[in-house]
């Protein structure tokens, strides 16, 4: 029954790496053992970079988040393997052999120099995440009540253009609406919000307007749907705010505090996971309701736009019985239960992004 083949769009697991945490074993929410168990064929490994972070030290953070996961896969290269192609993809599935692929979460990596963007993509980056949680020099984030400029700068532009030449794939999550809607208009390829939710659904800044959901689609791209509980329902969130405080605001509270030291930042977030899922034991949100944000944007644009971008490892809470990535399983279930055919369960699972990437390539 769950032979169904899984891409998971977005997880922060290459942080983890760096603060020394290993590929095969279970210390991370993403893992081989449960790749395998959950039927994961393709992850997307976001390095993630801190907007804490000062400038002439992004870059080379993510070469060296990049560096690691290299090595875990060099180590397990009879399970997973590297791919930067569609073709690399489909053969390496083929062969039973799980896929990576390399991203990076937060524009502000390039440093402002398109050549640290060409660098990026010719050592295997392949999607860039244009913003995180704060604003910076071209771009304007979700989170941002007083945007200093109209969601791009001319920079930005180039950026997205050059990225468009290149082949690789825009990723509009954390972005604020009026950035997705100046890139919608410039990018010539489809672009991806790889972890987002439907706003209809819960009312949060960083999920997606219908509207947008329906440009998106237009324009040939597709979302992932986040694994947050926070970003998939209302109560949660609004508990969360009450009894934690605002996730970003924690968030960056904890990167100012630890400053460069990326295992010290893991550590801190682990801790504040451990503080957050106790305080909100008992407003536990059910797997269904990923479900629901799923069916919500196939009934507004229908199977070839949506897809799974689970935020692993970059997120302090997780639905019922949603603990690691062995718990897409649960989704394949929900397929079959819910009469999908095959074809409609092969597009949502991973056939979506693939197309997607196979247009990159080809440009």
């Amino acid at each position: 029954m769950n032979q169904i083949q899984f891409c998971d769009l977005h997880c922060d697991t290459a942080m983890e790496l760096i603060a020394g945490n290993r590929l095969n074993d279970t210390s991370t929410q993403v893992n081989l053992p449960s790749m395998t168990l959950g039927n994961v064929a393709i992850q997307l490994f976001a390095c993630y970079v801190p907007p804490s972070i000062p400038e002439g030290e992004r870059a080379p953070l993510v070469s060296n988040m990049m560096d690691h996961l290299k090595r875990e896969i060099e180590v397990n290269s009879e399970q997973i393997a590297l791919c930067t192609t569609c073709d690399d993809i489909v053969s390496r599935m083929e062969e039973g052999v799980k896929c990576a692929v390399m991203t990076i979460e937060n524009g502000m990596a390039i440093e402002n120099d398109l050549r640290n963007l060409e660098k990026f993509y010719e050592d295997g980056i392949r999607c860039i995440t244009i913003v995180h949680a704060k604003s910076h020099d071209w771009a304007i984030s979700s989170n941002d009540q007083h945007p200093a400029f109209d969601g791009l700068t001319p920079f930005g532009e180039k950026v997205i253009a050059a990225m468009n030449e290149m082949g690789m794939i825009i990723d509009v999550s954390h972005a604020h609406d009026i950035t997705v809607e100046k890139i919608l208009k410039i990018s010539k390829l489809p672009v991806i919000a790889s972890h987002s939710c439907v706003r209809e659904l819960c009312d949060s800044p960083r999920n997606l307007s219908d509207d947008l959901i329906r440009k998106i689609a237009d324009g040939g791209g597709m979302v992932g749907i986040n694994f947050y509980p926070g970003f998939l329902d209302d109560r949660y969130a609004k508990l969360i705010d009450e009894r934690a405080g605002s996730l970003f605001s924690e968030l960056s509270r904890m990167e100012k505090k630890a400053g460069n030291d990326i295992g010290e930042i893991s550590r801190m977030f682990q801790q504040f996971r451990v503080t957050l899922k106790d305080k909100m034991r008992d407003a536990p949100v059910s797997m269904d309701r990923i479900f629901q944000h799923v069916l919500y944007i196939i009934d507004l644009v229908g199977d070839d736009c949506v897809g799974f971008g689970s935020d692993f490892d970059g997120i302090p809470d997780t639905p019922e019985n949603f603990d690691d990535c062995g718990s897409f399983r649960h989704i394949a279930d929900w397929f079959h239960d819910a009469g999908f055919s095959t074809e409609r369960m092969n597009n949502i699972s991973h056939q979506n992004f693939l197309r997607i990437f196979k247009l990159h390539n080809n440009c």
